[in-house]
């Protein structure tokens, strides 16, 4: 599905990288060393995802997008921010790269379900990247070290588990929800809806209306003459 607005996705994006400054550092709960390398970690790994996005659109489709930008940013800021208290700034630099260029291709190797943001491709692809167990360096976890660091495997064998667990979790609650939903009211609109747009199926409305805009009226398929019509006006004339 194509972008609906592309200005729109853009100020979406860079309103959410600015609210995740305040979610990373934040969390340290303080205004001290380790809140200032969290922001400058998560400024980091959303630059370097953005533009491992766009290396991977380069060398695919000979050309970078607007959209592959806010996506790409996105992806590193969901990757750095598990590790953003546990990783140097090359390591920031690092996971967003990585994450920027790996879900990009995710993106092409999803199967057929249901997902016009791609959130399993960003968000689920990027969360469970195991680079904390890489990069984490003592003086920013204040012992734990990652496999780079001499800290062996301990640590990816941690994230390893905490990831299935909370895929498990994730996964049994929101099926479980789901089913609920539907039983109760529904899950999901119909096919012949979703073509049209729930805009103008549920809410009697669009958000363009051409009409206004001085563009004219909107042409249906009830107006528009037929082939025979057009030759019928011909030999009459």
């Amino acid at each position: 599905m194509r972008p609906h607005n592309l200005p729109m996705v853009m100020l979406g994006a860079g309103l959410l990288w600015f609210g995740w400054f305040g979610f990373n550092a934040g969390s340290a709960l303080g205004a001290h060393g380790l809140a200032a390398a969290a922001f400058l970690n998560t400024l980091a790994a959303g630059c370097t995802g953005l533009l491992g996005r766009l290396f991977v659109e380069q060398s695919r489709a000979g050309h970078p997008t607007a959209l592959g930008v806010a996506s790409g940013a996105v992806a590193g800021l969901v990757a750095i921010t598990p590790s953003c208290g546990s990783v140097s700034l090359l390591g920031a630099l690092i996971v967003g790269l990585t994450t920027g260029a790996v879900c990009s291709y995710a993106v092409g190797w999803k199967f057929n379900y249901d997902d016009p943001l791609d959130v399993v491709c960003v968000h689920l692809v990027g969360g469970i990247i195991l680079l904390i167990g890489v990069f984490a360096v003592e003086p920013m976890t204040g012992g734990t070290e990652g496999l780079l660091h001499g800290g062996g495997l301990a640590q990816l064998g941690k994230q390893l588990v905490a990831v299935v667990a909370v895929a498990a979790y994730a996964f049994t609650v929101t099926y479980g929800i789901g089913k609920l939903i539907d039983k109760a009211m529904g899950f999901r609109a119909a096919e012949e809806q979703e073509h049209t747009g729930l805009d103008l199926t549920v809410h009697a409305e669009t958000a363009y209306d051409h009409g206004v805009l001085g563009h004219g009226a909107p042409v249906t398929a009830s107006v528009v003459p037929s082939a025979q019509t057009e030759q019928k006006v011909k030999s009459q004339a």
